[in-house]
């Protein structure tokens, strides 16, 4: 088991933060276990990082169901996606109709498709009738005629839980068809330092409490970040030969990473340097070719953190510096040129 595994919740109960999600979750696997049924189609939205994965894991858990996880990108046509709903047990079906004749032995797997928004529009609209009527539409060919037909066919009862960051870009009558429809929200300070306490205990680290609460600080309210910098404190632990991870430990870790007393990285800065250099508002698509880094990188890493800090602000015209922002780079302010925080 690797270090991830380790740390990553397991249970509902071990599960910290975003309580209505979890609240909704638990009532909904009661409620699908009680009836002997599936857990209800699920699509959960929300940066990277704050639990969207480990939460699916945990509802296959709870239920006691087989798992299938598959990235959006790979489903890349048809015959890809037949191959995934191939793998759904059987067990308990009649194979000719699709009744269930011994609810026993069904089991209502769960496919798990991490980036859902990276499917084709075509596939999604494929999946319409399977998420409703557990039938899916294939073309094959008649034996007889040797043409391709098309028509319905059965396959077992599933469940489909879907992570994306950009839930708006997904087809609106696709998005309909999940039951659950939940957004992560970054995690409070209060819970970050929970959740570190919980991982260093797993992974039997000696770490003060003043140590905890600076990676807390600069960890954006992302768990897998928060987790990140205590694997990387313990690694500074090790090497200097040190018996617990102090604060002087984080601090050293934090140094040697590149991470100002804001928790900036060296791209957030290049970004944020950038910003200051053009003077006017810019576009997501100037920056990216500035900072040499993939758009999605940076909407989805660098910018929320850069606005929850006030050193920029996103307008209809693009981007700007704020005068915060200047302020952190420790250029003089402009208050005519730039915007107030």
């Amino acid at each position: 088991m690797n270090t991830t595994d380790i740390i990553r919740p397991k249970t509902l109960n071990d599960f910290i933060g975003q309580q209505d999600i979890a609240m909704e979750v638990k009532i909904a696997l009661h409620s699908a276990r009680s009836r002997n049924d599936a857990f209800p189609h699920t699509i959960f939205s929300g940066a990277p990082g704050l639990g969207k994965t480990s939460l699916a894991e945990i509802i296959a858990a709870e239920m006691d169901v087989p798992f299938f996880p598959v990235l959006g990108a790979s489903i890349r046509d048809e015959e890809g996606l037949r191959n995934i709903l191939s793998q759904l047990p059987s067990d308990g079906y009649d194979m000719q109709t699709g009744n269930i004749v011994l609810p026993g032995k069904v089991k209502h797997a769960i496919i798990f498709i991490d980036e859902i928004h990276r499917m084709k529009k075509s596939l999604t609209e494929l999946l319409h009738t399977a998420l409703e009527d557990f039938k899916l539409s294939m073309k094959i060919r008649n034996p007889l005629t040797g043409k391709m037909q098309s028509g319905l066919y059965w396959m077992p009862k599933f469940t489909l839980i879907g992570a994306t960051n950009y839930l708006g870009v997904l087809p609106r009558p696709f998005v309909d068809r999940f039951m659950i429809q939940s957004c992560f929200e970054p995690y409070t300070e209060d819970e970050i330092i929970q959740i570190a306490h919980h991982s260093a205990k797993k992974l039997n680290l000696d770490i003060v409490s003043e140590a905890i609460a600076e990676m807390a600080s600069k960890s954006r309210g992302v768990p897998r970040i928060l987790n990140r910098f205590l694997l990387r404190a313990r690694d500074v632990a090790i090497y200097t030969g040190a018996n617990r991870i102090t604060q002087e430990t984080v601090q050293e870790m934090f140094q040697i990473q590149n991470i100002d007393e804001l928790g900036l990285t060296k791209l957030d800065r290049r970004v944020l340097e950038y910003l200051a250099a053009v003077i006017r508002p810019i576009g997501i698509g100037a920056i990216s070719q500035a900072v040499d880094e993939d758009q999605n990188t940076i909407e989805n890493l660098v910018e929320p953190w850069l606005v929850r800090l006030r050193l920029m602000v996103k307008t209809s015209q693009g981007r700007q510096i704020t005068e915060l922002g200047l302020q952190h780079l420790g250029q003089e302010l402009q208050q005519s040129r730039f915007l107030k925080a």
